[in-house]
């Protein structure tokens, strides 16, 4: 019996796998269950076994992508105790971490928000609350009002953060043509960035002064 959960397991890790690669390259509407069964070794008929319908696997793997992405990040933007610097430095680094080993996430999600924001928002885990109460929130506007910015919605900060640290990898195809940069030098273009960033975000804010 423990041969048979163990060969079970492997199969639908392995199928989850190969969804979650083909996913990212074709989106939902591009990607055929066969797809995923050619690409996993396997017959139509155990993915179905395993998993149903294509639109129930893509629940599966879309919920864990997000989970993977936003578990961290939210039990950060909550934290009362850590400093916002402290969080500047973690937010892009963890957003460039977990890009790093799945460069097409990106666009992925975004097309999910882009067909269905309330159904991403509820797969994220993404709590009903004021952007208001959140303390990364009201230690960024706390910080711009020292830095004499007080007047501008501390939200442009956040989504600034987020965006130096995404966009290169949702143009990393078109970034590595015009630079001719190898994965190498694209991989060492991000880690200038993972310092960068939170140095440009923090200027703006006068953190370092």
């Amino acid at each position: 019996m423990e041969k048979v959960i163990n060969k079970d397991i492997s199969t639908e890790e392995k199928i989850k796998a190969t969804a979650f690669k083909i996913f990212q390259q074709k989106g939902f509407a591009g990607t055929r269950t066969r797809d995923i069964a050619e690409e996993a070794g396997i017959n139509l008929a155990l993915l179905n076994y395993y998993y149903r319908s294509k639109e129930k696997l893509f629940g599966i793997v879309m919920e864990e992508s997000l989970g993977q992405l936003f578990t961290q990040l939210q039990r950060l933007i909550f934290e009362e105790s850590t400093s916002l610097s402290e969080k500047i430095d973690k937010i892009a680094g963890l957003y460039i971490d977990l890009l790093k080993e799945n460069p097409n996430l990106p666009l992925f999600i975004l097309g999910e928000i882009q067909s269905n924001p309330e159904k991403f928002k509820k797969q994220a885990g993404i709590p009903d609350i004021a952007i208001q109460e959140i303390a990364l929130i009201r230690q960024t506007k706390e910080q711009m009002k020292i830095a004499g910015i007080e007047n501008t919605d501390p939200f442009h900060i956040i989504i600034n953060l987020i965006s130096m640290t995404i966009f290169p990898f949702a143009a990393r195809p078109m970034i590595k043509v015009l630079t001719k940069w190898d994965d190498e030098g694209f991989d060492q273009f991000i880690e200038e960035r993972r310092k960068l960033i939170p140095a440009w975000i923090k200027s703006i804010l006068k953190l370092n002064e």
